[in-house]
């Protein structure tokens, strides 16, 4: 009953990837029976991962939906579901390993959420309006050590990538006042220009769990990928990834 309520929706009655919302999630939900899994087939890594969710997924966190004794169950049955059929090799597409080998979560083919931001000029830049670009859209803090020493490293980036048409959007989640972020980019990415959602709804729309992170965007305005957590940008997988052109 508790996997019917909280699972099937998405991962199917028998646990096969095929619920009726499944089509919609990007990454879409996996057969149980496929391995190999990100972590152990294990009755504590299914319930943890209940718990707590699936970072850069749809899969939600139900620590405070389900009391412990359901957590267990729904362990047990997830469990059960797993390991009743023999595994099933999962072997992903050549897209698919690419974005995974820098670190993206694939979204590709979806259309990425609504977004309008300002800088402290009070210009506007609609993400719909950069079709035919490249886009990276980066969430950062300036709270967020990792976020401000990633910004020259993007700022190089997008430089070194002009001839491709790429643009990055760095939107600061948590300056009350605009010029102050703007500042401290200043500081140590001279010449980068900062942006804010003025609804405050954009890393909640971008579904950000945590910072830094960002959303790869295609030229035809679809979303491609989201990674989270400070990368090397100069690293090859990476750079494979933006130079693609999808």
């Amino acid at each position: 009953m508790l996997f019917g309520v909280y699972c099937a929706s998405c991962h199917g009655p028998e646990g096969r990837g095929d619920g009726p919302s499944s089509a919609a999630l990007r990454p879409p939900p996996r057969d149980f029976a496929a391995r190999p899994w990100r972590f152990a087939v294990t009755r504590e890594s299914i319930r943890k991962v209940t718990l707590d969710g699936i970072p850069g997924t749809a899969m939600p966190a139900t620590r405070n939906a389900l009391a412990p004794a359901d957590a267990d169950a729904v362990a047990e049955y997830v469990f059960s579901l797993a390991t009743a059929r023999p595994a099933v090799p999962y072997e992903p597409t050549e897209e698919e390993a690419i974005l995974r080998a820098a670190g993206f979560t694939d979204l590709r083919g979806t259309a990425p959420p609504h977004l309008v931001v300002a800088d402290a000029a009070g210009k506007e830049v609609k993400l719909s309006d950069l079709k035919g670009r490249t886009v990276l859209v980066h969430f950062w803090a300036t709270t967020c050590v990792h976020c401000v020493k990633e910004l020259p490293h993007l700022k190089a980036l997008e430089a070194q990538l002009a001839d491709r048409k790429l643009t990055v959007l760095h939107v600061c989640a948590d300056a009350d006042e605009l010029k102050k972020a703007q500042a401290l980019a200043d500081k140590v990415a001279p010449g980068l220009r900062i942006y804010a959602d003025a609804t405050g709804l954009g890393p909640q729309r971008f579904e950000v769990q945590a910072l830094p992170a960002v959303w790869l965007i295609a030229p035809d305005g679809k979303a491609v990928g989201r990674a989270t957590g400070m990368r090397d940008w100069a690293a090859p997988a990476v750079r494979k990834v933006l130079e693609r052109g999808w």
